[in-house]
Formats: structure tokens, sequence, C-alpha cells
């Protein structure tokens, strides 16, 4: 996973967090998930990470509005928070109580939310960094994402049964509406920055793995889970998204982000060129050459690609995800035939013993 606000960068895999100033020659701060402390209450429970090499991974981050604040999730279910001003702080660790799926701030920065695999979003506080959750919404089905509107009136909220959800921030039990328009689950949100009543959403068909937008809202840049390239767009007022550009890359990209309005940063996987910088001009998006950041950044992740190991091998989210459709008719009509084949076998087998009768 790789996050990018203003000017301050995060770049995850497994249990590793690599993050920093861009453009600085101040050394990156490296966490290792697996020594932070682990909670004793789940230790026995049926929740518990089924695989050893899985139990510390980093299942979502996000930065706060300003970059002032980072927040991630793991397998073990916890809740870790950075203040990243400086040198990056660890300010507490707290507990949720399922694996997480999506992670946000409030625009204001007073509060943490998560959302997880049983349905539920819970709140979690800046300030009070030793106060537990507090539950705010809950879906039936498995929450893949959600987002809070820049104006901070909305929580809208994602699931696998392909239901956009928006709710009241005030009243998050208060569901103002419903979107329905996927026809297989929803896996990405985003509000469009500046246009509080425009969300744009990724499904399932060809799965949508990223959406992300410049900081001034003029360009839209789209993954697709297992598609060797990336789908740009251009928004206009209206508003109304373009396809203008796909680029195509000789890797599947892992993740990407926008540092400013004509820099998009692509984190490729590969480990001779960890990371790509794309600068658009003249109306296109071209490969930027390498200058001594990118050199720095490149290096310290090559330094330590066998820890990184979530970017080295992605793992597929969506697999899963997908539901399968039963037709029952057809499943009938396929036994009926195979029951009928069966009987004509049976007979040429075994002919029936004629008889005549005659009159006398």
């Amino acid at each position: 996973m790789l996050h990018l606000n203003s000017g301050t960068l995060s770049l995850i895999g497994g249990s590793r967090l690599l993050g920093g100033t861009l453009r600085s020659d101040n050394p990156f701060f490296l966490c290792d998930c697996s020594t932070l402390e682990k909670n004793p209450a789940t230790q026995d429970s049926q929740d518990a990470p089924s695989k050893d090499s899985d139990t510390d991974r980093i299942l979502a981050a996000a930065f706060s509005s300003s970059g002032r604040y980072f927040a991630l999730t793991d397998d073990r279910k916890r809740l870790v928070l950075y203040r990243t001003e400086g040198a990056w702080e660890r300010l507490s660790v707290r507990w949720v109580s399922r694996r997480c799926t999506a992670i946000t701030f409030s625009p204001c920065e007073s509060y943490i939310l998560v959302a997880d695999k049983s349905g539920d979003v819970f709140s979690f506080s800046v300030t009070n960094i030793q106060e537990e959750g507090c539950l705010q919404l809950g879906h039936l089905s498995m929450l893949l994402d959600l987002v809070v509107t820049p104006n901070g009136r909305y929580i809208i909220t994602c699931d696998r049964d392909e239901k956009i959800r928006v709710s009241l921030w005030e009243a998050p039990h208060v569901i103002n509406a419903f979107c329905l328009g996927h026809t297989e689950f929803v896996s990405q949100l985003l509000v469009l920055p500046g246009l509080d009543n425009v969300l744009v959403s990724g499904s399932g068909r060809f799965a949508v793995s990223l959406l992300s937008c410049s900081p001034g809202g003029k360009h839209l840049a789209v993954l697709c889970d297992g598609v060797s390239g990336i789908y740009l767009c251009s928004v206009a007022s209206g508003p109304t998204l373009t396809h203008t550009q796909y680029i195509s890359v000789p890797y599947t990209p892992v993740d990407l982000d926008f540092e400013d309005s004509v820099s998009l940063w692509v984190l490729s996987g590969v480990k001779e060129t960890p990371i790509d910088l794309y600068k658009f001009g003249n109306s296109t998006w071209q490969l930027a050459p390498q200058d001594r950041y990118m050199y720095r950044l490149s290096e310290t992740i090559q330094e330590n690609w066998e820890q990184l190991e979530g970017v080295v091998s992605p793992e597929n989210r969506f697999s899963g995800l997908y539901k399968v459709v039963f037709d029952n008719m057809a499943s009938y009509l396929m036994k009926k035939e195979a029951r009928l084949q069966a009987e004509k076998r049976k007979l040429s087998s075994h002919p029936s013993t004629s008889v005549k009768v005659q009159k006398t």
C-alpha cells in the first residue's frame, strides 16, 4: 500500500510500515508490527489469526486530511495511531473487535473510523488516545470501504452485497440514502475533492482495486485487479468523468497515489524498479526520469524488500468476494437427463422378454 499526503509518504508491505517525508534527506521511519504488544484477551479466541505468517500483516491504513496523523490496523486486530510531524511518533495501540477492511479519519481529524468484516463501523478518538471504540453503524454484510464527506455530514459505506449506504454523521443510525446501481460487490469509494455531493464507486465485474484523485480534483486514476495498466480520467464540471489515457506497464501495479495535480507515484512490486513517477504535461502522463529523491526511496525499498512481503507478493483481495450463482432449473434438467440416460442404458443391457398371445 502506498499513501501520500502533503509530501508525507507511507509504504506498507506485510507487517512493515515505511514512512517519511518524500522530498527530504531525513531518514525514513520503519516499524514492524510484529514487535508491537499483543492483546492477551484474543489469544485463544475463535477470531485469532489462522496462520503464523499472517498474524501481523497490515490490513488497512490512512492519513488524516492534513497528513498530521496516520493510522493502521493489522491481522492482530490492533489499531495503531502515529503523529507524522517531524520524526514519526507512535501515539497509541488500541484494539478493534474484528479484522478491519477499511479505515479513514473524520475531516476534523478528531476521530478514526474503521470498518470490519462483520459489517460494523467503529469510531476511535484521536485526542483521547486511550479511549475504546464506539459502534456507529452496521451492515448485514462484510464492509469493503468507507469514506466521510469533506463537510463531515455523511458517512458512506459499501459492502459485499452491492450496496452503498449514506448515513448521517451526527446520527449514523439514520440512513439518508442507498445507492443500488452495482451488480457485484462494491470495492472502492471516493468523494471528489471540492464536490461533497459527488461519489465515485468501483465494483467487481472487473474488480476495481483502487480509486485515487489528485488534490485539486482534476485527475482520477483507477487500478483494476490483475490488470497491467493504469486508467486515467479527467474530472470536469457537471461533474463528468472522461477517460483520457491508459498507461500500459510491464507489471501489475500494487498501488498508486497522487503527490499533487501533476505527479502520480506508482508502486510496481518489482524489486529492480519498485517505484515509478508519472508527470502530467501536454495533456498526457509520461514516465519521469529518476531524481535523487526517487533513487533514495527506491534504494530504501530495495534494502527492506524481503521484509516488505506485501510489495513482493500482493494479495488478491477479491477472489473470495464473487458470489456463486446457482441455476436450480438447469441443475434439475441436467439431473433428469442423466437419470433418463441411465435408464436407457439399463434397458439396453437387460432387454425384457416379449410374450406373444395367439388365438387358437
